[in-house]
């Protein structure tokens, strides 16, 4: 897999595919779900059919996450691509926050409703990365649920490029 710097991306994605994720996780029974960038083999470079987050929010970065909840979005960047995520992300749908001060990890302590059932799918978290996020998911109240399949791939579903 090669990096290469074509677009194939834009903001109108949040509002294209959030609803879709969200009736998804209704299906479930989730609050939430949790979107790494990483593949099932913690890649940085994905190829389209793994680069779920660029599907989902528009942003093509190597390194970020998002987490959706019922009534609220976030993207969480680094540094590097702060200039960037204003760009291909709609800030109207997404909240941007830093992924390195803080992150996922301290957005899952306050953002979630106390008793939140939040989905994540086992195959994109290591387990170190894993049991911080239940940590954090714990001290709001929420809870972490494995789910397969996950409600990101149920609602990308036909539209998804073929595995390279």
């Amino acid at each position: 897999m090669r990096q290469t710097f074509d677009e194939h991306t834009d903001p109108s994605f949040g509002s294209k595919h959030l609803p879709r994720i969200r009736e998804a996780m209704a299906a479930q029974g989730l609050d939430g779900f949790l979107v790494p960038h990483e593949d099932e083999h913690q890649n940085e470079y994905l190829p389209a059919a793994n680069d779920r987050l660029a599907w989902l929010t528009g942003f093509t970065g190597s390194a970020g996450a998002a987490v959706v909840l019922k009534d609220k979005a976030a993207v969480f960047v680094d540094g590097r691509y702060t200039a960037q995520v204003q760009v291909q992300v709609d800030t109207a749908l997404f909240e941007i926050r830093d992924l390195v001060e803080g992150g996922v990890p301290a957005y899952l302590e306050t953002a979630p409703n106390p008793s939140a059932v939040i989905g994540y799918d086992p195959r994109l978290h290591s387990p170190d990365a894993l049991a911080t996020l239940k940590r954090a998911a714990a001290k709001a109240g929420a809870e972490l649920k494995p789910v397969q399949p996950n409600p990101l791939d149920l609602a990308w579903a036909e539209e998804r490029p073929e595995q390279p």
